[in-house]
């Protein structure tokens, strides 16, 4: 049987007529390299569906059928999906009438060899083909997505996708090391969900003292930490999703929370602790190494990255000397080489942050060049010459983008769409190896890791988009495809609602922590910086309530057909921005007070005993959801800041209703 065999249309030539018109490009996620229309449609019935599977090995034949059937549940396909499944030469999954036959010899390009596919579907079924196992995994994932967006109609446009990604390395970089560390379950999402769009790298941003030690168990022992056979046995998962998992441990600067040990304090740069290591000190360098090698043999994979950025203590301190005589390209070098031969020792190859080279670039001419250099920058730009400077001085370099998640009670997401977008086609230009968008922990009042995990979803999905084809992607396009694909539903108010939480707190980055601030705040502070407040930063705080509000309106009466939990997380999200906007506006309407003589206080003392009371109502939600896909003990850092931030809003309508707000000034001395 040949293609034209399979199409059923040899007097019609492939016109290349792209699906945009007929609503089939703009429904997958990521778009396909090449995509083209036919006459006719196949029609199908979504619980009668037949395949037929066929792979070079048993193994593989049996990891392909395991998730053919996991794609067909997620479609709800009930029962026992009629499945043949045969070791035998070549790739290939049948959909419909003609049962065997590989279509013909397959002619991929040459950069679809090792994760493309071809994919056919003619009016007496879908065929798609590839080279590798990856590729005809991927290539499944696409007719799970089309019969997705075809189930109601019953009918597939005849097509042909011959499609492949534009960078070999596509993923999510994700923080553990700081209040949120998922429950395994969640762990094994995530990774499913990595690979349900198409990327095949997960970077695990985990702080040197959130792992249990043989060396040293007793590190940070009030955290949530990882053992080591649980992340073997999450790696090994990945491993069956052809998703490669990558630790990024902090290994120079970043290091706070190990160095704030008694026993570890006299390793760092500066007197007294700090966040640096020494990067001359032996002592210091043999505590990397036995970090390195009891974390290295956990994950096993190709790579281990070593942090390294940030680090900008060294020189400062205990190092100084060393700075002194040999300069500071040298000393950092001499570390780096030396981590470099840590890791190699345990058949690995090392990954690093490129900020300090970047900022002394005498040291790229000092480093072996089988460093991988992670080019990072999470502003939003036409262009990255940092990137140009690492491809031009000879090293493999990866790309690094940024979701704005950091310090936020959902990610800023026009900034970190605009990073994403430029930086992951500059990568794909310039030949690196990968581009990955990374979510940051960042700490607020003692309580780091606030935005919620599932939160980022909608965003790396999107970093997977762009990598596998750097085309541009509309924020409202992507909203559409997102909320079928991911939530199961065409229902135009829910991709218009995640259009507008994405952009409720606007794209002005002076602005992007504002929200969480507020919520966490002092508000008989807030009250000061409200009374000074612009105009455009009342309007912040209006718009962001209305379409907060907006939000919620329509999340709260959503029924998606898969993920439903997370979108009640993202519901979460628009009610707490929500409350800080009403905090916010309620403490200018205090300050507004202020200036009228002999003001009537029991309005605004009234409306700041119904801001604490929602604040305890909405942590009380937090504290639920944060449970179920997180392990708790961290719960209590936020927690802590939490119940401090509503004590202070009970105490603000206390002291209004007994006149102790605002508190007397003593007059100015005669």
């Amino acid at each position: 049987m040949n293609v034209r065999q399979w199409l059923g249309i040899a007097a019609v030539s492939w016109a290349g007529v792209f699906c945009a018109q007929a609503g089939v490009l703009e429904d997958l996620l990521p778009r396909p390299q090449e995509l083209v229309l036919g006459a006719g449609a196949f029609e199908f019935d979504p619980a009668q569906l037949d395949f037929a599977l066929t792979a070079p090995s048993q193994e593989a034949v049996d990891r392909l059928t395991g998730h053919l059937r996991e794609a067909l549940g997620r479609l709800g396909v009930e029962g026992e999906p009629r499945i043949t499944a045969t070791a035998a030469e070549g790739f290939c999954l049948v959909l419909g009438k003609g049962q065997g036959g590989d279509g013909g010899r397959l002619d991929l390009p040459e950069a679809a060899r090792a994760e493309g596919y071809e994919l056919i579907a003619a009016k007496s079924g879908v065929l798609v083909r590839a080279e590798a196992e990856r590729g005809l995994f991927y290539g499944m994932l696409t007719i799970e997505q089309l019969l997705n967006a075809a189930r109601d109609a019953g009918r597939l446009p005849c097509l042909r996708i011959v499609d492949w990604p534009a960078l070999a390395m596509r993923g999510y970089h994700e923080d553990y090391g700081r209040d949120q560390v998922p429950t395994i379950e969640d762990h094994k999402r995530s990774i499913r969900t990595v690979a349900r769009f198409k990327m095949n790298t997960y970077l695990w941003f985990i702080e040197p003292d959130h792992f249990v030690y043989a060396f040293d168990p007793e590190i940070s022992t009030e955290y949530d930490r990882f053992r080591f056979e649980e992340i073997r046995e999450l790696v090994a998962y990945a491993r069956t999703y052809y998703v490669e998992v990558i630790p990024v441990v902090e290994l120079l600067g970043h290091m706070e929370m190990t160095l704030r040990h008694d026993r570890y304090a006299p390793l760092a740069e500066m007197e007294g602790g700090g966040g640096d290591l020494c990067a001359t000190s032996d002592e210091a360098f043999a505590l990397v190494r036995n970090m390195i090698n009891e974390i290295a043999p956990a994950f096993g994979g190709r790579y281990f990255h070593c942090g390294l950025d940030e680090s900008y203590a060294i020189g400062k301190g205990r190092s100084a000397e060393a700075v002194k005589e040999k300069g500071i390209e040298q000393v950092f070098a001499e570390y780096y080489t030396r981590m470099n031969d840590v890791v190699k020792s345990h058949g690995q190859t090392m990954m690093m942050y490129a900020d300090i080279v970047l900022n002394h670039p005498g040291i790229l001419d000092l480093l072996p060049k089988d460093i991988v250099m992670m080019f990072w920058d999470y502003s939003p730009r036409d262009h990255y010459p940092g990137l140009d400077t690492l491809k031009e001085s000879g090293y493999p370099v990866a790309a690094l983008s940024g979701l704005w998640d950091w310090n936020n009670l959902y990610p800023v997401y026009p900034p970190g769409f605009k990073n994403m977008q430029t930086l992951a086609a500059q990568a794909a230009d310039a030949g690196a190896m990968g581009h990955f968008v990374s979510s940051w922990g960042d700490g607020h009042r003692g309580a780091a890791g606030i935005n919620l995990s599932e939160l980022n979803t909608y965003g790396f999905i999107y970093c997977g988009a762009v990598s596998w084809n750097p085309q541009p992607l509309a924020l409202e396009e992507y909203s559409d495809a997102f909320a079928l694909q991911f939530y199961g539903s065409r229902a135009p108010e829910l991709a218009q609602a995640l259009t507008r939480l994405a952009r409720a707190q606007g794209d002005d980055l002076r602005r992007t922590r504002q929200a969480r601030f507020m919520l966490h705040s002092d508000v008989a502070e807030a009250v000061s910086s409200m009374r000074e407040a612009d105009e455009a930063t009342v309007a912040f705080w209006r718009t962001l309530k209305g379409e907060a509000e907006a939000v919620h309106a329509v999340l709260s009466n959503a029924a998606p057909t898969r993920n439903a939990d997370y979108l009640c997380s993202v519901d979460l999200a628009a009610r707490l921005l929500s409350l800080s906007a009403d905090m916010a506006l309620a403490c200018r309407a205090v300050a507004e007070a202020l200036d009228e003589a002999g003001f009537d206080s029991e309005p605004l003392a009234g409306a700041f005993e119904e801001l604490a009371t929602r604040h305890g109502t909405l942590w009380k939600e937090y504290e639920r959801v944060y449970g179920t896909t997180n392990r708790t003990l961290n719960l209590n850092h936020i927690g802590r800041a939490w119940a401090w931030a509503g004590e202070r809003l009970s105490a603000l309508a206390g002291d209004l209703r007994t006149g102790a707000f605002p508190t007397k000034e003593p007059d100015a001395a005669p």
